[in-house]
Order: C-alpha cells, then structure tokens, then sequence
C-alpha cells in the first residue's frame, strides 16, 4: 500500500469514527448543558483551532467579495446553524442511534431537492431509492419506542428531519461557491457563523439554566466533539475529498450510522427496535447500493 493511499485509509478511519460517535458523544454532553449551549460552546472552540491553524502554518483566510461574504452567509443559516439547530435539540428527545440513521438519508434528500428545482434529472431508479429511502426514515420514527405517536421520540425524529433537509439545502444551492472557494476557508466561516448566531441562544440558555457544571465524562465529550468531530474529521474528509472521487468519498460515510448505533449501544445502552433496525437498513441500502454498482460495473454515468 503507497504512504497516500495509507494516509487516505486513516483519514477515513478518523472521519467515521469521529462523526459516528458524535451523536454519542452530543447525548452525553447534553446531560451538562442546552443544545445551543453546546453547539456555541462547540463551534467556538472549533473556530479557535482553525485561527490556530492559520496562525501556525502561515496561511491566511481566503478574501471574499461582498456577495461571497452574503452567500455565505445565508449558506451558514442553512449549514451548520440549521442543520446543528435541528439536530442538537432533536438528540435531546430521540437516541443517538435512530437519529444517526434519519440523518443517512441526506444523499437522496439532495437528489429530491435537485430534483424538484430542476437542477437535476431523476429516473425512476432514483424515484424509487427516493421512496425506499422516506420509507426506511418513516419506520424509524413510527417505530420507537420511547411513548408511541404521542411520546417525545417522535418530536425528535422529526427534528432530525429538519436537519436532513437544512443540509440538503446547503449542498443544493451552496454547491458551486464551496467549489469555487477554499475548502478551509469555507470551513472556518462556516463554524465562525455558527457561533457567532448561536451565541443569544447559549445566553438565553445560560440565564434560564445557570452556568453548566460539567462532570468530567461530559467535559471529554465536549472536547471529543470539538477537536475530533468539529476540528479533525473535516479536515480530515477534506484531504479524503482531495484523493477520491466524490462518489467514493461519499460511499463511506455510510459507515458513519453503523458506528453510532455500535456506540450507542456500547456506551449508552441504547436499542433499536424491529421496525427501526429495518427502516435503517432501507435508507442505507437505497443510498449505498447504487453506489456500489456504480463504481464496480461503471453501470451509472452519476451517481448521488
């Protein structure tokens, strides 16, 4: 194996395992601190390390122009305030697991979208992986267990499903300026933004809850979701992003609700139920299969 192809191997690993446990680790600091609290407290810290980053290599922060500087914007209200905002509050409701699994729909939420903008054309083969994929989602939410229709699951699968939608959003219409700019300038503001807005909710949080009192389990879940999660697993799939096509860049991502419900079941003794464990195999499946015929056969000329 050449030292590249190794150095990809472990960003990978790194990545999965990152924003895997990341569902696992957002249950745990949630113990200590509100949703926006965290993702404050989060970016923040994140945004510090890549001014750190900049500081110590000597590079500097990609200039915008004006209208850059407003798109990206109105794409960071999209991603990652919108999608964290979702996702944040939905973990305090639903487990880690079933969350991880809904948010592995985004692929094919980006194709709806497309589609129905007419930025795109979709087959019937991807109707269908489209209806597969609500269907999988729909089991996962009708089939918790954690009180039924009426119970505080359901208000955060659905939550979940407001963050699938604020990220396919992003890449839909934020796709050409994140090719078009650096990657780590694009990174930076975007995490900057998110704490920038998500400051008066941790103040809102913090004058309502008080000061939090982490214990040292969530302090370490805090530091893992910033410097593993936040810091680490992007840049990381960036250099992924560098030396694979997308489409195999995003082929293992897939991996990343396997590694959630490994860990949420390992460290916080979660279970999915029948109906979930079947709802999560078809969105997995309707996003992964095509891929993987894709790159073995060369059988689709696009894939998601």
């Amino acid at each position: 194996m050449k030292n590249s192809d190794k150095a990809v191997a472990v960003a990978l690993v790194v990545t999965l395992l990152a924003w895997g446990l990341s569902y696992v680790w957002t249950k745990v600091a949630l113990g200590a601190m509100g949703p926006f609290t965290l993702v404050c407290v989060r970016f923040s810290l994140a945004s510090g390390l890549f001014g750190l980053l900049f500081l110590v290599t000597g590079r500097r922060p990609q200039r915008l122009g004006r209208a850059d500087r407003w798109r990206m914007f109105v794409l960071a209200l999209l991603q990652p305030v919108g999608h964290f905002a979702f996702e944040t509050c939905g973990l305090v409701y639903t487990t880690a697991s079933a969350a991880a699994l809904i948010v592995a729909a985004i692929p094919l939420a980006v194709l709806a979208l497309a589609a129905c903008l007419g930025r795109q054309r979709a087959g019937a083969g991807d109707l269908a992986r489209i209806l597969v994929s609500a269907g999988g989602v729909s089991l996962i939410i009708l089939g918790g267990g954690q009180g039924g229709l009426g119970g505080g699951e359901l208000v955060g699968d659905l939550l979940m499903l407001g963050a699938v939608i604020s990220t396919a959003g992003y890449v839909v219409l934020g796709g050409e300026l994140v090719r078009r700019l650096d990657a780590l300038t694009v990174t930076f503001v975007q995490l900057a933004w998110g704490a920038v807005l998500f400051l008066p909710g941790c103040l809102w949080e913090v004058v309502a809850r008080g000061w939090p009192a982490p214990d040292g389990r969530q302090l370490l879940a805090v530091g893992a979701l910033t410097v593993l999660a936040g810091f680490a697993a992007f840049l990381c799939y960036n250099y992924v992003l560098s030396r694979l096509s997308p489409a195999r860049a995003a082929l293992w991502l897939n991996a990343v609700p396997v590694v959630a419900a490994v860990g949420a079941w390992v460290t916080l003794g979660e279970r999915l139920g029948g109906w979930q464990l079947v709802g999560g195999a078809a969105v997995v499946m309707a996003v992964a299969v095509p891929r993987v015929v894709s790159l073995k056969f060369g059988r689709y000329r696009r894939v998601v």
